[in-house]
């Protein structure tokens, strides 16, 4: 009884939270941050806080009672709902950016922040409803190297204000968004450091959409670039790559990006004729690859915390188990 009577009561407040933000309904347009009126987002604030507190308690009766009859109907958001809960345990969130809008079109509306430099962008989303909110959640520590970004749309339905949408998705790698990184990696290419320009560029092909909506203002073509680092690569290497200055030419077969807690980094896969059982030679061979991977791919470990190695008995060719040891290399 007493678990029913809490629940009631928390029924009620949630209804009434809807209720009051039924009134001031406003000419078509769209608010910003601090442009919302006081009152009404102190109200969206606390549908924010009622949302990330049941994400992270995973109490799905109370996050079903936020959502629309369309968002439940849709299984598919259920799986949405369980990614977001995951991202909303491992730190808090706080709002990045919020917007509340009266819809002028039926399908098609753009809101945006086109003040923020290179990283301005803009959203283009269908207007479900009259009114709609949309906030926009990121970490409140700043300083972590990978970021992701909560999106939560509501609209308002003739039974209250709902969540029609929920997501998360990477918003920034290595403490730089899609931007950042894609002029990084255009830096590195126009200093022909063609294989680390290319994994910096796979980087920000990762981060370029923190939504379904988003579209950055000064979004270069990220794909584009990384497509000719990636032909520049292989024409420059035509991998596997001897590395003449160690003995015994181990071939660099492979490079790609691998995360640790502090972002994301290069690995270089390797044959070695050393036995991989004796991990003490396998290290001692990899001190000496560590000393000349830079000259061999330029930039490689230039602005890097970390690189990592994984040293394979032979070519990997089919899908039979390979022998292997892997590293980690602290390069500051």
């Amino acid at each position: 009884m007493k678990t029913l009577y809490q629940n009631t009561i928390k029924l009620i407040l949630f209804a009434l939270l809807t209720v009051s933000l039924q009134s001031c309904i406003k000419q078509p347009g769209s608010w910003r941050n601090d442009q919302i009126p006081g009152g009404k987002r102190d109200d969206f604030h606390k549908l924010n806080e009622q949302l990330l507190h049941d994400l992270r308690s995973s109490n799905s009766d109370d996050i079903s009672n936020m959502e629309s009859q369309e968002m439940l109907q849709d299984k598919s958001n259920l799986r949405q709902i369980e990614l977001v809960g995951n991202a909303a345990k491992t730190t808090d969130y706080d709002i990045y950016d919020e917007y509340y809008i009266v819809n002028k079109h039926r399908n098609t509306d753009t809101v945006g922040n086109l003040s923020a430099g290179i990283n301005s962008y803009k959203m283009v989303y269908n207007g479900i409803t009259h009114e709609m909110y949309i906030a926009l959640l990121l970490p409140k520590d700043k300083n972590l190297p990978n970021q992701e970004m909560i999106t939560a749309m509501y609209a308002k339905y003739d039974y209250g204000w709902k969540l029609t949408s929920l997501s998360v998705n990477t918003y920034k790698i290595n403490g730089r968004t899609a931007p950042e990184l894609y002029t990084l990696g255009k830096e590195k290419y126009d200093k022909q450091h063609f294989a680390d320009a290319r994994l910096t560029l796979e980087l920000a092909l990762q981060c370029t959409a923190p939504n379904d909506y988003w579209q950055y203002q000064h979004d270069s073509d990220a794909g584009k670039l990384f497509q000719d680092a990636a032909e520049a690569t292989v024409k420059q290497y035509r991998f596997p790559v001897i590395i003449d200055d160690v003995a015994g030419q181990p071939r660099v077969f492979r490079i790609g990006n691998q995360k640790n807690s502090h972002g994301w980094f290069p690995v270089i896969y390797y044959t070695t004729k050393v036995n991989i059982a004796d991990t003490n030679a396998v290290k001692s061979e990899n001190m000496q690859i560590g000393k000349v991977i830079n000259k061999l791919l330029p930039g490689i470990t230039e602005d890097k915390d970390y690189i990592f190695y994984s040293a394979c008995s032979k070519l990997p060719l089919s899908s039979a188990r390979v022998e292997h040891f892997d590293m980690t290399d602290k390069l500051r």
